[in-house]
């Protein structure tokens, strides 16, 4: 992902499906400067600082 894509996300009235390490998250904020984004692991709400091209955008008709 890229960094411009993850403000999207994260101003987006919509919910839209994202994972890191294949585990699905939040986003919650975008750290700039080290083009990071903090992330809220979705099955045990642990917040983790990480790299914003590792995040994975999931598409959902591919998931059915």
């Amino acid at each position: 992902m890229i960094i411009e894509r993850a403000e999207q996300i994260i101003n987006s009235p919509m919910k839209i499906n994202v994972s890191y390490n294949n585990s699905p998250v939040w986003l919650e904020s975008i750290n700039k400067e080290n083009n990071t984004v903090q992330v809220k692991d979705m099955f045990n709400n642990t917040i983790i600082e990480a790299p914003v091209e590792d995040l994975v955008e999931i598409d959902e008709f591919m998931t059915m």
